[in-house]
């Protein structure tokens, strides 16, 4: 008897969803940062076991949208509710609900399919009396878990729980899959992670990498040109630094992680543009990737 199935990944912004999937997949397919948003897509990765299959399905966090990008982060996460065999609506239960977790929890009472609630970052929490209940009383969660996904606390458990009530059914893919993610997303996402790293304030909200140039010059090096665009010229300034040494770290923090990634050399070409108001414009959006739901 063979199982497969998907599981949605909800929350609002920086509760680790991203680090759980990570943690799961026992290897990094999602970019991890302290800053809020920093999930932008739909991200999935691929469980294989010899009886089973398990689709995880990593979403932005559900927040107030001030841009159409975040109109479409949130319309992503709400599609992923409806398209899958369960969910998990995880929280930082070291803080009390937010508003946001009251959206998610919605998005939980609405769906026509089971939801779990997972209470991430227990290790922040000393003491775990009284921080589960006022989440458990959000929506009619089927069951719950206190993990930690930074630290991998209490992932067995989850894990072995989620095999056993996937459906019956085929693989949907292929043994090798693991992440549905093309390889320059993967590419311009590591240098997006390390800008967010480098720089705060508006700068990594206004960001977006695109790969420009991806060749295999040798069996030994790998040629990546790639553009930084950014909504103001104080922005860019930002990123490129006094002298270009913000730009060089950043360029050299990227480099360091793709090396690791391909197994040899790569060289990487780093520009810095402005494009007002991309988070605002339509085809700007499809151009960085950022499709809404349902359309290819």
């Amino acid at each position: 008897m063979y199982k497969a199935g998907f599981v949605a990944l909800l929350g609002r912004p920086n509760v680790g969803k991203s680090t759980l999937l990570n943690a799961l997949l026992g290897r990094k397919i999602a970019i991890t940062t302290p800053k809020p948003q920093t999930t932008r897509n739909r991200i999935m990765g691929v469980i294989h076991r010899p009886d089973a299959q398990l689709v995880l399905v990593d979403t932005p966090g559900v927040h107030k949208a001030l841009h159409k990008l975040g109109e479409r982060m949130n319309k992503t996460s709400r599609s992923a509710s409806r398209d899958v065999d369960l969910i998990w609506h995880l929280v930082d239960v070291s803080r009390p609900p937010s508003e946001e977790d009251q959206w998610v929890a919605g998005l939980c009472r609405s769906a026509a399919i089971p939801a779990w609630l997972l209470a991430n970052k227990c290790d922040l929490v000393q003491n775990l009396a009284g921080r589960v209940e006022p989440y458990l009383a959000l929506a009619p969660y089927a069951r719950h878990f206190v993990v930690s996904a930074f630290y991998e606390q209490g992932l067995d458990p989850l894990r072995d729980a989620v095999f056993d009530v996937l459906p019956e059914g085929s693989p949907y893919f292929p043994e090798e899959m693991v992440t549905d993610q093309s390889e320059d997303f993967y590419v311009s996402e590591i240098i997006r992670e390390k800008i967010l790293d480098a720089t705060r304030d508006e700068v990594p909200y206004a960001v977006a990498v695109m790969v420009d140039e991806r060749v295999a010059r040798s069996s030994r090096l790998t040629f990546i040109r790639a553009t930084a665009y950014v909504e103001r010229d104080t922005q860019k300034a930002i990123v490129i630094g006094s002298g270009g040494r913000m730009l060089k770290a950043i360029g050299q923090a990227a480099r360091a992680e793709l090396e690791a990634y391909y197994g040899h050399q790569v060289f990487l070409d780093l520009w810095v543009k402005v494009r007002p108001r991309w988070r605002n414009e339509d085809e700007w959006l499809r151009r960085l990737g950022f499709r809404e739901p349902g359309r290819s």
